[in-house]
């Protein structure tokens, strides 16, 4: 079955460009709407968006489906209910929990977090509007918004490279999603740009694996290392490792990424890549009601911030 990222291969551009094209040709150049319009006709692409997108009747209730393992959940999920909660109590609906997948004709959409590969099949046959919190895999049709990982990660690699640690070194998730492989090349861009030496280990998202991780590689870490880590649940583990040796931010500097409670509670105070949580929740109710309203799916990723604290130079 021809699918969006078949016309956007076949257009050499993106899965959003394609959607613009077909949802908002004013926001594209001549040259681009072309290119899409000739490829959907060469590779016979047809949008289903009735199927997908439209719902016969209204519930006023949204759910929120969490998929991730509950060792692993991070509380970010506190703080990202709380504002769908709200912006969706703004629009006269309320907001239910669920964590398995099941059709249900009593909501009229759904907001998936902590999804997996093998989880897409299963979202896709649901009677009703279906946004991802996590960017969707290249060949799936469903509309997402992410933050933007790549970006973050940059900015995490480039703050340790400009407050001088020499070797910098990345521990990222054990997983094959698209968030965790972005986040990964963010630093391996970086390094390349910076002509540095890149060195990736993976773990499982718990301190206890991370701190255990640096605990057996600590001969091999000189002084003045930096590490990226791709949650700030990895980075927990890290500091507690290397404040073994007293040597954090002087001797080592760490880098988390989310932004939320554990980056406050660590001592030293966690430098990371804040999500901004009220633009997220805002922009997944928004894409989840596009479909609801005009049987559009929308791709969207937002920028995040370095949040610059005490496991790092000032």
């Amino acid at each position: 079955m021809v699918n969006l990222a078949d016309v956007a291969r076949q257009a050499h551009v993106s899965k959003m460009t394609v959607s613009r094209v077909l949802n908002h040709p004013e926001k594209v150049s001549v040259e681009v709407k072309t290119a899409v319009m000739a490829a959907i006709d060469l590779i016979g692409y047809q949008p289903n968006r009735i199927a997908k997108a439209l719902v016969n009747h209204q519930n006023y209730v949204i759910q929120f489906l969490v998929l991730e393992d509950i060792d692993t959940v991070e509380p970010n999920y506190a703080i990202l209910l709380l504002q769908l909660a709200d912006v969706l109590n703004q629009k006269g609906y309320t907001l239910e929990i669920s964590t398995i997948i099941t059709d249900n004709d009593n909501i009229d959409g759904i907001i998936v977090s902590g999804w997996r590969q093998s989880d897409i099949i299963a979202l896709e046959a649901l009677s009703v509007p279906v946004v991802l919190y996590g960017e969707s895999p290249i060949d799936h049709d469903m509309a997402y918004v992410d933050v933007d990982n790549r970006y973050g990660v940059k900015l995490a690699t480039k703050h340790l490279i400009q407050t001088g640690y020499q070797k910098i070194i990345y521990i990222g998730m054990s997983v094959d999603l698209p968030f965790s492989n972005e986040r990964e090349l963010g630093y391996l861009d970086t390094m390349a740009n910076n002509r540095r030496v890149s060195k990736v280990y993976n773990v499982d998202n718990h301190s206890h694996v991370a701190e255990k991780l640096i605990d057996n590689i600590m001969t091999q870490l000189s002084e003045n290392t930096g590490v990226v880590c791709a949650t700030d649940r990895i980075a927990l583990g890290v500091v507690r490792a290397l404040n073994k040796q007293n040597g954090v931010p002087e001797q080592y500097g760490v880098v988390g990424f989310d932004g939320v409670f554990i980056d406050q509670i660590s001592s030293p105070q966690l430098t990371t890549i804040r999500q901004p949580f009220a633009q997220i929740a805002q922009s997944l109710v928004d894409h989840l009601f596009l479909q609801l309203e005009h049987g559009e799916l929308g791709m969207q990723r937002i920028v995040p911030s370095l949040i610059r604290r005490d496991t790092t130079r000032a």
